[in-house]
């Protein structure tokens, strides 16, 4: 962690993220604050005090952000997808499915348009604006994965100006959009425009619900379920990988939860949901914590044309996906989801989900966010070579 923040012990982070969380929770059910939410709060705060440097920004990760990342989402998804109505996901998907397709057709247009109202090209020669072209293809179809794969692929990775700029301003402006996709659903609606909202499905009793467990094992066993699921998902990961195949550990995460989920017990676990909120909202501020905007300053002119380009990325994707949500009538939260799905990936769309009260959505939310890492990288090679 760097030492220009003012607090940069691992327990001083760990604290101030921890106090984050719960202003944020507490502000969020206060007047007018409702309608911004506590996610959206949770975000701004986490990224005014990294600027601030009260705390160190998170790209650089650290023995907080880290585990965050590693082991605290993907457990807080764990718990989270306990509650999913498996019921709902005939119903959800197909809708979802359609406006994830839009918005990845709107991230490439996006990135054509971008290409070509610029000075990318100029400035960066016609291998590395092709190579930037796929890099913002793949991270804004998939995610950072997808990022990463294009960069180290054409050697921008080994660039140190034009990789640390792209990626700041990924970044920032993902941070953005996130904020934009969390108010989306409320804007949305109010237009009148797009089809209304559904009811979400209540939870169908596949058995009879019994009376809760004791409050401190209420916490204590799914803190341990989620546990041992990240255990088992790490090692089963690793065994594919040895024998050639490929299975991201969250994916094996959200089936260990599907598969939990269906048992009795799971019924009274009434404080799995909650623990895997504030999980959530952890996360969140540390996504707030990665937009570092005194990383820009080294990037020069280059900065401020990078945030045009993807600027021009994301009015193009609004576009197609509105528009495309309006021929199809799909709900403003679908949409919202869908979007979040294709700029911030899977875990971003699954927190917007459950902060929606959608529990109906949480588990297409998670795997149109996965469909997207596993397509990415190719439509992201793809645009490069076509603007190579």
């Amino acid at each position: 962690m760097t030492a220009t923040a003012l607090v940069t012990s691992p327990l001083g982070v760990l604290a101030i993220l921890l106090v984050i969380v719960a202003v944020s929770d507490a502000l969020g059910r206060i007047g007018h604050l409702r309608k911004l939410g506590a996610a959206v709060i949770v975000i701004v705060l986490g990224a005014l005090l990294a600027n601030l440097r009260v705390i160190p920004p998170a790209a650089a990760g650290g023995p907080v952000y880290d585990p965050i990342f590693t082991s605290v989402i993907p457990g807080a998804i764990f718990l989270v997808l306990l509650e999913v109505n498996l019921a709902a996901l005939r119903r959800a998907g197909g809708a979802m499915l359609i406006a994830f397709a839009l918005g990845a057709v709107g991230t490439a247009l996006g990135v054509l348009c971008a290409a070509w109202a610029t000075q990318i090209h100029a400035m960066l020669g016609t291998r590395d604006a092709a190579a930037l072209a796929g890099m913002y293809t793949g991270t804004y179809i998939g995610g950072g994965a997808n990022f990463n794969a294009v960069a180290i692929g054409y050697g921008v990775a080994r660039d140190g100006g034009l990789y640390t700029a792209a990626t700041v301003v990924d970044n920032v402006m993902t941070d953005i959009w996130i904020l934009v996709t969390l108010a989306m659903p409320m804007l949305l609606a109010r237009t009148g425009w797009f089809a209304p909202a559904t009811r979400p499905p209540e939870m169908e009793a596949h058995h009879a619900r019994p009376r809760p467990l004791p409050p401190t094992l209420a916490i204590a066993v799914p803190l341990a379920l989620a546990a041992v699921a990240l255990v088992v998902s790490d090692a089963a990961s690793s065994w594919f990988a040895a024998v050639g195949v490929t299975v991201p550990s969250i994916l094996i995460v959200t089936t260990l939860a599907l598969l939990v989920a269906q048992l009795p017990i799971t019924a009274r676990l009434t404080q799995a949901a909650p623990i895997g909120l504030w999980g959530l909202y952890l996360f969140l501020a540390v996504v707030g914590a990665n937009a570092d905007l005194a990383a820009l300053g080294a990037a020069g002119a280059l900065a401020p044309v990078l945030f045009g380009y993807v600027g021009i990325v994301f009015v193009v994707h609004a576009l197609v996906l509105l528009g495309g949500g309006l021929l199809f009538r799909i709900e403003p939260v679908v949409l919202a989801i869908a979007s979040s799905a294709n700029i911030g990936g899977s875990t971003t769309a699954f927190v917007l989900a459950e902060a929606e009260n959608r529990h109906d959505l949480v588990l297409p939310a998670l795997l149109i966010g996965s469909l997207g890492t596993a397509l990415g990288t190719y439509a992201g090679f793809g645009m490069a070579a076509l603007l190579g």
